[in-house]
């Protein structure tokens, strides 16, 4: 409807004076009133499903930065797995699995390296160094159902279920790298399980990660990290602040690589 028919239906019922055509153009008046509300409804209905949608999307990642327990974090993951990717990246616009694996491929060169997918979830990470031509992929997460998920990407050559907070199935220095996008964070993983990740890592290797910044001194990274460089076990190769979401309005967190000396 074009703005100046808008202001002809209107504004009808004023356009002449008297009592019979008052009443006759009020009724346009309110017809065109009715047609207003039903495109206003329509426009709301649309508005609250966008809203809604990303209101699961945030609870999701609400409840994930909440769990107390192992059957807490398995019971998220079991609900989660198959409708992960919608909320993270169509909800919620995740940017650490693209950013994280553009870092890495800044500083590994070569294309053969075998790299751990570390905490892979449904494989987004993975999937964007797949992208990049890195086919030597294994993934590890705690979850069975988001591993089923990522298995369905067929860009992995090994899944491995393990818990990052015990010892894992890996003999010391057998990957070349090794990526970790959204795993230190909130009652998830903290910094005693980098010297596992670090065991399984060969020499001048390199770990592509993010940490949440919320968990950098609480889950002991603060402590740890320059203990290890301190003794010459690993280098920060960089490390800086960085938005996790498209709509981020602060920097969440670290993008960070460590190398193994």
């Amino acid at each position: 409807m074009s703005r100046q028919t808008n202001k002809k239906i209107e504004f009808r019922a004023f356009a002449k004076t008297g009592l019979p055509g008052l009443g006759r153009q009020l009724h346009f008046f309110l017809v065109s009133a009715m047609q207003c509300a039903q495109i206003i409804r329509k426009f709301v209905n649309y508005a609250y499903s966008m809203t809604d949608k990303d209101k699961k999307s945030k609870d999701l990642l609400a409840r994930a930065y909440s769990l107390r327990t192992e059957k807490d974090r398995r019971e998220l993951y079991q609900d989660w797995a198959d409708t992960y990717d919608q909320s993270m990246i169509d909800g919620l616009g995740y940017l650490t699995p693209t950013s994280t694996a553009s870092l890495l491929t800044q500083y590994l060169s070569e294309k053969n390296s075998l790299i751990l997918d570390v905490g892979a979830g449904t494989g987004l990470a993975g999937a964007e160094l797949h992208e990049r031509k890195f086919p030597n992929l294994h993934a590890l997460d705690y979850s069975a159902e988001m591993l089923a998920v990522a298995g369905e990407r067929k860009i992995y050559r090994k899944l491995i279920e393990a818990d990052l907070n015990q010892m894992l199935p890996f003999e010391d220095s057998t990957y070349d790298a090794m990526i970790c996008t959204g795993t230190f964070t909130h009652a998830h993983v903290g910094a005693d399980s980098i010297f596992e990740l670090i065991r399984i890592l060969k020499r001048n290797g390199l770990i592509a990660c993010t940490v949440h910044k919320d968990i950098w001194e609480p889950q002991g990274f603060s402590q740890k990290i320059p203990a290890l460089e301190k003794a010459g076990i690993i280098k920060t190769v960089v490390q800086k602040l960085g938005t996790y979401f498209s709509n981020s309005t602060e920097k969440e967190g670290w993008y960070i690589i460590w190398q193994k000396q």
